[in-house]
């Protein structure tokens, strides 16, 4: 399955907030549930996780640059995809691929919208709404993703 579209949600305390902006100010990196639709594939469920490149992000203007890794449930198969991302402001771009020798092809570009928004108690949920296109994916195929920030423990 070719899917990564990511929509991150994520409940934050205030703590959590203020030691998470430290390392990465545009509060994307974690790990997240992710549910989505493949033009192929049909609905999966994955595991996310994204980690920060703070050599490579400028975050003075607003930029930030990523790895993830999505586990994703293929009905008792398992896929793996590795990838790259890169945010500016609110909008992330990001390049993905399955690890498997055998699914070469497997391999597409993503673009999300980055939300962020607060609740009654004053915590707060990113989240990443992802469409992607996959064009060697068996003959082409695109989808979309939605994945929440699971809350650090």
């Amino acid at each position: 399955m070719n899917t990564l579209v990511v929509a991150l949600s994520l409940a934050f305390t205030g703590s959590a907030l203020a030691d998470t902006a430290v390392n990465d100010p545009l509060y994307i990196t974690g790990n997240y549930k992710c549910t989505g639709f493949d033009s192929h594939d049909g609905a999966f469920k994955g595991d996310l996780s994204v980690k920060v490149n703070e050599k490579s992000s400028n975050f003075s203007q607003n930029f930030g640059a990523y790895t993830f890794t999505l586990e994703v449930d293929l009905g008792g198969d398992k896929a793996t995809y590795s990838g790259y991302a890169a945010a500016q402001g609110q909008q992330l771009a990001m390049y993905f691929a399955n690890d498997s020798q055998e699914a070469a092809t497997d391999r597409g570009i993503g673009l999300a919208t980055i939300t962020r928004d607060q609740n009654s108690k004053g915590q707060y949920t990113t989240t990443l709404h992802k469409s992607y296109y996959a064009p060697d994916y068996n003959g082409g195929g695109h989808g979309t993703e939605t994945c929440i920030k699971t809350p650090q423990v």
